[in-house]
């Protein structure tokens, strides 16, 4: 199919034409497994006439492969533009910041507005539905040797073969382990979400670098008498570069729980969202941006505050606290949080404000710094601001324990697909099944300097952390 056909096609054309592409190709290896099936079965070679029709059938699977590879990336370029005319006729988009500053929950306590229906609406009902009952059936039948032909007419199969093939995960539970990974994240329910239809991805940002007079975005407010000219000006806009990393998670069960139908669903569903949930988290904090995602304390915008001259190892003090809001960008503190490492908590609530004598040599008293509190359910806040509690901060005393953070100027690019592949390289001698899941995506800071305030000289930004002390 052609580039022109392809670009006069609307959106329920090319989804009906991919529709049909993928389902001719399923059809010609249904019948291919059907060939193979019956010479197995026959315990023999096959045939002459067996061999041509199997020739004949991979041609035709891989002419309708071919097309079906063609249309979806039209399909996807046309739903991305569907979706950017909703956007420019004032539909409300889906995946922008919840209303309430620095709370992503609604009042039932369940992460609202970043669902995966949400950040990818362009999705057919058709791949909303699958027919297996339960994320834990379709690994099951990846773990049987794949040949359960509710694979082939559902999940769509991938290239290779042995430990390199695979079938893709079916889309409704692909949403349900993200959306209820969610729920236990930090980063990604108050960051800026971005669907990728592919491996790359570029967005168009403002960058507010340079704050000096007043700039926001290389944007200022001039005044001037009535009547006169206006000076115009351009906004200064930098591209925000994302490339799809590959991440996967690798999760063994035994034969007994998988045979074990309840037990094995709730266990390795919930597996496989808690490892999703801190993987992610802890790509979005500390990644090194080689081969995954950028994370905050590796960030060029960072600012690190120095810690108090003379200040012990293992310690953090109420001055460490309120230097590091001072280092916050103010337009950042309404959305910010706290995220500390679980060997930093005792710290903060043992924090003291100490009272020294005039000439500041000796220490005369001492009282709790109010800038700890607990709110009625228990939940921590330093200065007013949520405190969160992860091992994805580095540990006491070294750099990242403690971070600030305006998570909304944190930007997570996802792509829709992801796969799961019954992995024959380990766990064979003890017995045990092992499925590889794979997502893709990529995640950096908006920003790529810290910002200069008004007087050119002081520097803010949206993440900030504490030095190794």
């Amino acid at each position: 199919m052609d580039h022109i056909a392809l670009s006069v096609m609307s959106t329920p054309e090319l989804q009906a034409a991919f529709d049909s592409a993928q389902s001719q190709a399923k059809a010609m290896q249904g019948r291919c497994r059907v060939i193979q099936g019956k010479a197995e079965r026959d315990q023999r070679e096959l045939t002459p006439a067996e061999s041509a029709s199997l020739n004949a059938l991979f041609a035709q699977f891989d002419d309708h492969s071919a097309e079906a590879a063609q249309l979806h990336a039209a399909l996807q370029k046309a739903i991305a533009f569907d979706h950017e005319q909703e956007l420019r006729r004032g539909a409300p988009r889906q995946t922008s910041p919840d209303p309430l500053p620095g709370s992503p929950t609604s009042r039932s306590g369940k992460i609202t507005g970043r669902t995966y229906a949400g950040l990818f609406p362009g999705l057919t009902p058709q791949a909303r539905r699958s027919e297996f009952a339960s994320f834990a059936e379709f690994a099951l039948a990846t773990a049987q040797g794949g040949t359960d032909p509710r694979l082939i007419r559902n999940a769509g199969m991938l290239g290779g073969s042995g430990q390199d093939g695979g079938f893709l995960v079916p889309t409704v539970f692909l949403g349900q382990i993200l959306d209820s990974a969610l729920q236990q994240e930090i980063v990604r329910p108050r960051a800026n979400l971005i669907p990728l239809s592919s491996n790359q991805g570029v967005a168009g940002v403002f960058d507010f670098a340079d704050g000096t007079s007043g700039k926001r975005g290389g944007l200022q407010l001039l005044w001037g008498p009535e009547a006169t000219a206006l000076t115009e000006q351009k906004g200064k806009i930098r591209e925000l570069g994302l490339a799809a990393k590959k991440g996967s998670i690798l999760c063994r069960v035994s034969n007994e729980l998988a045979s074990d139908a309840p037990a094995f669903d709730a266990q390795l569903s919930a597996a496989m969202v808690a490892a999703v949930a801190a993987g992610l988290d802890n790509a979005f904090v500390s990644g090194t941006g080689a081969g995954q995602p950028l994370g905050i304390l590796n960030a060029p915008c960072l600012i690190t505050v120095n810690k108090l001259s003379g200040q012990a190892a293992n310690t953090i003090m109420f001055q460490n606290l309120s230097d590091m809001v001072g280092r916050l960008a103010p337009s950042s503190f309404g959305n910010s949080v706290w995220m500390v490492h679980p060997t930093a908590v005792p710290k903060l609530f043992t924090m003291a404000y100490t009272t020294t004598n005039i000439a500041g040599t000796e220490n005369v008293s001492g009282v709790a710094a109010a800038a700890v509190t607990q709110d009625a359910a228990g939940n921590l806040r330093i200065f007013g601001r949520p405190v969160f509690i992860t091992d994805s901060c580095s540990a006491l005393s070294a750099a990242g324990d403690v971070i600030l953070a305006d998570l909304s100027r944190y930007v997570v690019g996802l792509r829709a697909d992801a796969t799961m592949i019954r992995d024959n390289s380990v766990y064979f001698g003890s017995d045990e099944i092992a499925f590889r899941l794979t997502l893709r995506l990529d995640g950096q800071p908006q920003d790529a300097a810290a910002m200069k305030l008004r007087d050119g000289t002081n520097t803010v930004s949206p993440f900030v952390t504490l030095q190794a002390r």
